[in-house]
This record gives C-alpha cells, structure tokens and sequence, in this order.
C-alpha cells in the first residue's frame, strides 16, 4: 500500500489548480455529508463523523448521523461503523472511548463494542451548535466549542457535568480545537455581525486561550484568514481547514500559507508519523488525504 500512496502522491503532484506544495494522496467516498476526520494511533484507523443523508442538515435531531471507520491504508472499512446519533462533528479520543460533539450532547462511544455508551447533555447549559471537542490529557477534562453561542464548555473528567467553561466574542465563532500544554487552540469560524441577517460573516483566525485566565489572543500577529474548521499541530506549526476551500500551514507567529485547495474543508485529521492529513469535504461527499511537507 506505501508504494501505491508513493505513486498516487507523484501522480497528483501533477495536477493543476494546486499549490506547488501540496500532494493529493487519494480521495474516500461513501460518506453522507462527513464532517470531522481524526486518526486514532491506538486502533490504527480514521474515524469520520457523518451528519447524514440528503441536503446538509448540521442542527438536525433526527437520529440518521454515524460514525465511520477507515483503515490505515485509507479504506472504507465500515460505513456505519456506529449509528444513532443526530448531526455528529468533531470527535476526539477519551480513555477507552470517543468523544463526539453532536446536536444538543456529547457522546461517549465504546471504541471495543463499537456503541453508544453515553450522552452528556449539552441542551441543559444551554448549547446550540457544539462543533469540536478536545482533551487535556493531563487532568482527562473535555472541551467542546460552541460556534453559534461564542463558547467553550468545558467536562471536568471527574463530575462528567458540562459547565460553560466560557462564553465570550472575543473567541470569534469557534470551530476547531486544539489543547497544547497551557493552551487552548481555537480555529475561528469568523463573527457574524448580524446573526442569520444580510451582513457578511467577517473571516476568523487562529486564537490562543490561555487555560489559566481564560484571556484570549491571536495567535502571534495573525490576521483574519477565512472561515476556519479543524485545526491539528505538526512540528512547530498549526494545519488548518477552511470552509471556503483552503488547508493553511500557520506558523508560531501566525503566518499563513497555502497547502491545499480543497473545496468544503472540514475538519481534518492529521496522522503526524508521515504527515498524511485527512480532509472531509462536508457536502461533497468525501474524504480527501494529502501529505503535508
């Protein structure tokens, strides 16, 4: 399979409308609008979050959203690897478990039965769009964004009872979320100055919370750069998705360049061994690989 990723890889390299530097390693497909894409060392495979079937639906409480399972080798081993939930997004792993940030709860998904195990009730503190979550595996709490609400809940491992953690405009619409030692990495959605109103949302960037005081900052000097979905660390820098169909290298002083294009970029998965990062394409149906320099 290496040698058939290394020929793909030289294949693609070839293609026109991509940046010099990126090198497209393949494209998946049976999903039904996938949404979040992480790598799991410990089972050596991709888990994809699926809001469902037909037209996007990313608040729908219907139970038609799952979870699938793609090999290492990047196969679609199980489409419906776990059923049930309603609009699942962004995942992370917990323990024994994963988490996934899903309509109105968190759910806890028994890796070996391939389950549900648990929910956790978001509805409760009054959630309404919890998009990724993340992991101190330090202390095992859980952070979940809100990107409607201007949010951050945090779950203390040892109560498992949600508390918004923090709500502020200053975080931008968070999306993606990244915990780095005393940090918390936020990929920001953009503000919407209006609501659902007529006004443009205004690009987000890639934001620095400090877990200890809660103060949030650019990352560096960074500007606003677009509508940003995952976020994952590689080396000393940050590889971003945006929704308007751009994967960003960011560097420690909030330097942006172009990787990719992809169109409808959620949030990635990055497998950091051989820098190979998984790019689902929401509404088009796909997971996209490439290799990152």
């Amino acid at each position: 399979m290496r040698r058939l990723l290394v020929m793909t890889l030289l294949v693609a390299a070839l293609a026109p409308g991509l940046p010099a530097r990126a090198h497209t390693g393949g494209t998946v497909t049976g999903f039904e609008n996938p949404e979040s894409a992480p790598w799991d060392s410990a089972t050596g495979a991709f888990y994809v979050s699926n809001i469902g079937p037909g037209p996007i639906d990313p608040m729908g409480r219907a139970p038609d959203g799952y979870l699938s399972k793609v090999s290492a080798a990047g196969k679609l081993v199980a489409a419906k690897w776990v059923t049930g939930l309603r609009s699942p997004k962004g995942i992370h792993r917990w323990g024994d478990a994963l988490l996934v940030a899903d309509v109105g709860q968190l759910v806890v998904i028994d890796l070996a039965a391939a389950k549900i195990r648990a929910t956790i009730d978001l509805d409760a503190i009054g959630a309404t769009f919890p998009n990724d979550v993340t992991v101190d595996d330090r202390t095992g709490d859980a952070y979940v964004s809100d990107t409607a609400r201007d949010a951050i809940y945090r779950i203390p491992q040892g109560t498992m009872k949600p508390e918004v953690w923090l709500e502020s405009p200053a975080l931008e619409n968070p999306n993606g979320l990244y915990l780095d030692g005393d940090k918390l990495m936020v990929a920001g959605y953009g503000k919407d100055p209006d609501g659902d109103g007529p006004a443009a949302r205004g690009p987000g960037r890639v934001l620095v919370v400090d877990l200890a005081t809660k103060t949030v900052a650019p990352l560096g000097n960074m500007a606003p750069l677009g509508n940003l979905d995952g976020i994952e660390k590689l080396d000393a820098d940050w590889i971003v998705t945006d929704n308007t169909g751009h994967v960003w290298r960011v560097t420690a002083d909030g330097k942006a360049s172009e990787l990719a294009r992809i169109a409808n970029a959620a949030d990635l998965g990055l497998r950091r061994g051989d820098r190979l990062a998984a790019v689902p394409t929401l509404s088009d149906n796909t997971v996209q690989f490439l290799t990152v320099p």
